[in-house]
């Protein structure tokens, strides 16, 4: 088995423009935000980071675990696997987000707990993974969690994708494909807001399955090798998808930039596969689930000390950067690697495959 080095940077990249979205998308075009009157169309469509987690989600997961045909899928190594990767950083962060909003409503005698979002019943479900089992929905308390509700979705359900997915036909693969971006474009055409909707499986399904299909088109194609300007190819769709405003067209454009950089033939790949980057795409799952702490933390510090406050915007984005990527590799070293190892060791998912996936987040 083998690790995507360009694909573990992506998940980097995927992840900060994430945080692009939650950092400027909630202030009016003449707001400010750490001082910056800023608006942009690119971090507006942040939310599509998202988007590109759940097709790397579905590749990965096939290259790894799709089982030869007539052979069954090992589904309690599988489950635990993944248990293993995403649920120990997930619930700590979940429970540092509860502490601080019950710490917050008695510091300034405010009541967010039992409002919509903050009960006791919505907390449950986020503890156990189900948060986001439903079309659509608001955030809870971690509202960033909700994708990673959705993804435990799609690992309960993998052996059903995989059913689901043709095999060795490309043509069969692609109208496949085609069914999936299609069901998507009724996603984007029904919503309010193109595909920013969250909470929900509506757009986990389709592109979880797409990320499958990649899999199999290229099982399908033994003798293929790739194109070497596949993958700027594909950027340039996921750019006119975002520039025209249509999300669809993007997800086309990530399925196609998922699978050529997994030929590592493409100039981009030789950028992606920087020590520096893969590192930090190792460790983009802690930034992508903890960013909220550091986030509110650090707005809370400005409202309060004022020299923190006058200095430069680009200071304290970069301020703000630094805590959140420095907490995120603290999680990556004390919980989430360790942790991982533990369940995995204790539960008994071992092998040559849970090892090529120790540093894949999905």
């Amino acid at each position: 088995m083998r690790q995507f080095n360009s694909l573990t940077s992506l998940r980097l990249f995927l992840a900060l423009w994430v945080l692009c979205r939650h950092w400027f998308h909630a202030y009016a075009p003449d707001a400010q935000f750490l001082g910056i009157g800023f608006t942009s169309t690119y971090f507006d469509h942040g939310y599509l980071g998202v988007d590109g987690f759940f097709i790397l989600s579905g590749f990965i997961l096939a290259y790894n675990y799709d089982p030869a045909p007539g052979e069954p899928l090992n589904v309690k190594k599988f489950i635990v696997a993944r248990l293993a990767r995403i649920y120990p950083v997930y619930l700590v962060c979940l429970l540092a987000f509860a502490m601080a909003v019950i710490a917050r409503d008695r510091a300034l005698h405010t009541q967010l707990v039992g409002t919509t979002g903050y009960g006791v019943s919505s907390f449950l479900q986020e503890v156990f993974l189900v948060s986001a089992w439903r079309y659509a929905g608001a955030g809870g308390w971690n509202d960033v969690g909700w994708s990673v509700s959705a993804e435990w979705f799609a690992y309960v359900f993998f052996p059903v994708f995989l059913l689901a997915a043709p095999r060795f036909s490309k043509v069969r693969i692609l109208l496949m494909a085609c069914l999936a971006l299609g069901a998507l474009e009724a996603v984007e055409a029904t919503s309010p807001d193109h595909l920013s909707l969250s909470g929900g499986v509506a757009r986990l399904i389709p592109e979880f399955m797409l990320g499958v299909l990649l899999c199999r088109l290229r099982e399908a194609m033994p003798g293929y090798n790739g194109f070497p300007g596949g993958a700027l190819l594909s950027l340039c769709v996921c750019a006119l998808g975002v520039g025209l405003g249509r999300d669809t067209l993007f997800v086309a454009g990530a399925a196609g930039l998922v699978f050529f950089l997994a030929y590592d033939r493409d100039v981009l790949t030789r950028v992606l596969s920087l020590r520096t980057l893969v590192f930090l795409g190792e460790v983009s799952y802690c930034i992508y689930i903890v960013q909220r702490i550091p986030q509110y933390l650090f707005a809370f510090a400005r409202g309060r000390v004022a020299s923190l406050a006058g200095l430069p915007a680009a200071v304290q984005l970069g301020l703000l950067l630094g805590l959140t990527i420095g907490i995120a590799i603290l999680l990556h070293f004390v919980i989430e690697k360790p942790m991982r190892a533990y369940i995995n060791r204790r539960f008994g998912a071992r092998g040559r495959a849970l090892k090529a996936l120790e540093s894949v987040h999905t």
